[in-house]
């Protein structure tokens, strides 16, 4: 399993180290700009002190990460079906479910750590900071369901990306694809509250809708990809037995 999850984090690394500079870069730039034009250069409030300035950060660094887990289901499976190595990998004494779980492990450990950053962040780090107002429980719940679109987004994203990296042997295709089936989600949900004339049927299944699909798409490509290497596996086997 070391050995797996080793060969998984280097055809990952580049994209862990974008997803680390997505995550971390508006933080930076949120600080280090804030403090230089808000407070030093025009002698504001810091900007610390506002709960719009760690609410507004978060929630950019957690909408730009949605790319990283698109391209991290994406690049799963698809990455090593362009050069054949998945197929290797069949013939070779390792569980295929092992290789699953190596695959799973890196890119759900990089999704949790880009969310438990930001909402360690958000959570513990700025209430030891003494806000100029209260954010009001409006602003709070509006709060809580950016951050559930944000998660449902992701989680669809993700299990759509995981689902067509299993399908086509292209990376860049299969991270495109999420978000084609992100765009036809939000597309039939708005046709079906149109045509039927259902108030805030977008609104209300938008969730629910992407969680679903992002969690059968995940598992759908596992099951396509086991099938598959249990195809290959039927091949080596029908030709040992044609040989001998």
């Amino acid at each position: 399993m070391k050995s797996l999850l080793w060969k998984d984090y280097r055809i990952n690394r580049l994209l862990l180290i974008f997803g680390f500079v997505v995550c971390c870069g508006p933080w930076v730039f949120s600080i280090v700009g804030g403090d230089y034009l808000g407070w030093f250069r025009y002698n504001s409030e810091p900007p610390w002190r506002s709960p719009g300035f760690w609410i507004s950060t978060c929630l950019f660094s957690l909408g730009l990460s949605v790319f990283t887990l698109a391209t991290l289901g994406g690049n799963a499976i698809a990455a090593e079906r362009a050069d054949r190595s998945a197929e290797f990998l069949g013939y070779l004494p390792v569980s295929r479910w092992s290789v699953i779980v190596s695959k799973s492990l890196i890119a759900l450990a990089a999704g949790a750590a880009i969310w438990g950053v930001n909402l360690f962040i958000l959570f513990i780090v700025a209430p030891r900071f003494q806000f100029s107002y209260d954010p009001g429980e409006e602003m709070i719940a509006r709060l809580h369901m950016m951050f559930t679109v944000c998660a449902a987004v992701s989680i669809l994203v993700f299990g759509s990306g995981w689902f067509w990296s299993a399908a086509l042997t292209s990376h860049g295709l299969a991270t495109g694809m999420s978000f084609v089936v992100l765009a036809a989600v939000i597309g039939v949900l708005f046709a079906v509250e149109f045509v039927c004339s259902l108030e805030r049927f977008l609104e209300t299944w938008f969730v629910s809708v992407c969680v679903v699909m992002g969690i059968v798409g995940y598992f759908a490509g596992c099951a396509y990809y086991l099938y598959r290497l249990e195809e290959g596996f039927k091949d080596l086997i029908h030709g040992r037995k044609a040989t001998a």
